[in-house]
């Protein structure tokens, strides 16, 4: 339940972007385990006052940044799997496509 029921749906149309929410995952529980922190209890339903609420004190701020983290490594790393920058590639490929159309035009007529 909860957040996961409106992002996970989008992962799924896009299968390889699960390894962006691993490797997403991962970095948040590196982060912790680097920092020493972490929470007292599951975060149940997994939401950020959910998370701030199982927060010991004082760690409040190392747990954000744990999901800060966590965020920054899930965009990028989905964003080089969704090809970040595609649009020069797009742009490029149509005019790959009129060449090979005006060739094959060419090819017809001679």
């Amino acid at each position: 339940g909860g957040i996961h029921e409106i992002y996970f749906p989008y992962i799924l149309m896009k299968p390889r972007l699960i390894l962006a929410a691993i490797v997403g995952g991962a970095t948040g529980v590196l982060t912790n385990v680097i920092l020493g922190n972490g929470l007292v209890a599951s975060p149940a339903p997994g939401s950020i006052f959910a998370y701030m609420a199982m927060t010991p004190r004082g760690d409040h701020l190392l747990v954000l940044l744990s999901i800060l983290l966590a965020a920054v490594a899930s965009f990028f790393v989905a964003a080089v799997l969704m090809g970040f920058g595609r649009g020069e590639k797009a742009e490029s490929a149509a005019g790959n496509l009129t060449d090979a159309e005006l060739s094959a035009g060419t090819k017809e007529s001679a």
